[in-house]
């Protein structure tokens, strides 16, 4: 277990049981709480206002330990969290970086670039074929197509239909953009983007042979 951070200036956070509905509800905090929530089994709702619910996929008997896990997680944050008995913890929990965490701090780096080279050069992980960011998530969207083209009801065929219309209308048209703007930039300069680095020095050349067989 880690120290938690900085206490954040955000409303506290709530985290406890609804006497009205049995279900553990979160309220409050800001959008960084908001992810810590969604990302510890609690789905967003907004009616007004943003709150949390836990996911029903949470077997009852886990609803605790889960709503624990989340306060860990927010505690380490630095966010003050006000826990029923149930779902306290004076634990934080370890942080990481996330995903959307990964993006953002290459939103980052692109925003303190200081040359078109490099910001073309910080646009690879986004464009790269196969494994990309953009080629990730179209597998993403054609593998829910394929998962409720699974499922056989009316409504799921209409929803994978959808999910591939993004992947192909959607999607592309961004993928294809983005890719012309990374090579429109790298065509601005030939210098090398990042400071103090260079291009690997190339293979030396195979020896030529004669037609006798040696080499020169």
């Amino acid at each position: 277990m880690n120290e938690p951070a900085a206490p954040r200036k955000a409303a506290p956070v709530t985290v406890a049981r609804d006497t009205a509905t049995g279900r553990i509800i979160a309220r409050g905090g800001d959008g960084l709480a908001h992810g810590i929530l969604e990302r510890t089994f609690f789905l967003r709702e907004v009616h007004g206002t943003t709150w949390h619910r836990m996911s029903p996929t949470v077997a009852p008997a886990e609803q605790a330990a889960a709503a624990q896990l989340a306060v860990a997680r927010l505690q380490a944050a630095g966010y003050r969290v006000e826990a029923d008995a149930e779902c306290a913890t004076p634990t934080t929990q370890d942080r990481y970086v996330t995903d959307g965490r990964s993006i953002a701090n290459l939103a980052t780096a692109i925003r303190e670039a200081t040359s078109p080279a490099e910001v073309s050069d910080r646009l690879e992980e986004v464009t790269a074929a196969h494994d990309g960011i953009l080629a990730s998530l179209d597998q993403l969207l054609h593998s829910l197509a394929s998962f409720y083209d699974g499922l056989g009801g009316p409504a799921d065929r209409h929803i994978a239909a959808r999910m591939g219309y993004l992947a192909e209308h959607r999607l592309g048209p961004i993928a294809a953009d983005l890719l012309h703007t990374r090579a429109e930039l790298a065509g601005r300069t030939t210098a090398p983007a990042r400071p103090g680095t260079s291009l690997p020095a190339a293979p030396p050349a195979a020896p030529a042979t004669t037609a006798s067989g040696r080499t020169r």
